[in-house]
């Protein structure tokens, strides 16, 4: 398994993202952790142009983001779609528009229609940006996936047990192994230029 600071040390590269997923029975609470530049490449986030993204100007931008990752990072289980819902009042600190490397977090709430059995996730967060955008997903007490322009769909995954955290033994191992060959690549893709990314509608 990746440690979470290795994680959060790939989000300074160009072009990666992270979540961490945790499963409470029907329940999966997700937060994503992207760079300021990348949520920038979505939704224009400086709407007065000083140069900081204020309190008013996330509240304002945040249900626009929180559709476009709702949307392109998708939950099933059991072949049936978790319906997602955001928070739009939980809401980033200020923060100048200038420090793009800036983590941002953003959290989302997924619900299975009944009680959680295959965890499966289809990931195209940023494919309309040029290059080759990854996201690294960690399921909690599970595998982690990397996700990029030729991997957007994981492995299905199993259910929980009666009691007690996930647990998936080799699997998990797996993930870790995918995850750190994917490492080096993350680190080769870091200076490759994205090209500008469509504006959400406001």
């Amino acid at each position: 398994m990746i440690p979470l600071f290795l994680v959060a040390a790939l989000l300074h590269e160009n072009g990666v993202s992270s979540s961490q997923l945790d499963v409470n029975g029907q329940d999966i609470r997700v937060r994503f952790t992207f760079s300021l530049e990348d949520l920038a490449g979505l939704a224009r986030l400086d709407l007065d142009r000083d140069g900081r993204v204020s309190r008013d100007e996330w509240e304002r931008v945040l249900p626009s983001l929180l559709s476009y990752i709702s949307g392109h990072f998708e939950i099933q289980s059991g072949g049936e779609p978790c319906v997602a819902t955001g928070d739009p009042t939980h809401l980033p600190p200020p923060m100048a528009l200038s420090e793009g490397r800036t983590p941002v977090s953003l959290d989302l709430s997924y619900r299975a229609p009944r009680e959680m059995s295959r965890l499966h996730i289809r990931c195209t967060l940023f494919l309309e940006h040029g290059g080759n955008p990854r996201h690294v997903a960690e399921v909690a007490g599970g595998p982690v996936f990397i996700f990029d322009r030729d991997r957007t769909d994981s492995e299905g995954v199993g259910g929980p047990p009666r009691s007690g955290p996930w647990r998936f033994g080799a699997f998990g191992l797996l993930g870790a192994g995918i995850a750190a060959l994917g490492i080096v690549g993350i680190r080769r893709a870091a200076g490759h230029r994205r090209l500008p990314a469509p504006v959400l509608p406001s």
